[in-house]
């Protein structure tokens, strides 16, 4: 079984991830995935081919001021995504290769599991969703950016009815982590998951 979870910034889907994995599941965290491939060499020149090299730091990719770039210039986020979605997608498709063949059930933790069409190798899709004030005030004390800065990021990303209209099953983040554990345990449930 492999789970896709994606969602809104802020919404919580390392904590619904934390979850899912003390209830058996192996975790592949496509950030984790990309944050090691940013310190690759082929990854690098990827990034400065396709940005300049003023986007690079000590040879690997200064990822605050891509993000910087990319997260309020659209036509910049389409052509990082243009840029790494080849060496993204082959080592996400390798992890999960690996979790089918050792038989555990997995979860892919996929920000842009739609847009990489990461869903078709998926057999169930949960988005995870909350209001916008608390994603704001989460993202605010998770990496210390201005509130401007949190706002334009989320602007430019999907907001909670695009995961409604496009998961499998929404869980709302909106309350306490005991909440939370409840309502997942209860989609698990009608999911009759091996875990």
């Amino acid at each position: 079984m492999i789970l896709g979870l994606t969602g809104q910034s802020g919404a919580g889907k390392s904590t619904v991830a934390s979850l899912l994995a003390a209830r058996g599941f192996r975790v592949i965290d496509c950030d984790g995935i990309v944050h090691a491939l940013s310190r690759e060499r082929q990854y690098a020149e990827a990034i400065a081919n396709a940005f300049g090299r003023d986007y690079l730091k000590d040879g690997e990719v200064n990822r605050w001021r891509l993000g910087a770039l990319v997260f309020s210039d659209r036509t910049a986020l389409d052509r990082l995504n243009e840029t790494v979605r080849p060496m993204i997608l082959a080592a996400v498709l390798a992890e999960l290769t690996r979790a089918k063949n050792d038989g555990i059930p997995a979860v892919l933790d996929a920000p842009l599991l739609f847009e990489y069409g990461l869903e078709k190798a998926c057999d169930l899709t949960l988005g995870v969703i909350t209001d916008t004030e608390i994603a704001v005030r989460r993202l605010a004390a998770r990496d210390g950016k201005s509130e401007a800065e949190i706002r334009g990021r989320l602007a430019s990303q999907h907001d909670a009815e695009y995961f409604r209209t496009h998961c499998d099953h929404t869980i709302r983040n909106d309350t306490d982590s005991l909440t939370l554990a409840k309502n997942l345990d209860r989609i698990l449930k009608t999911l009759t998951l091996p875990i």
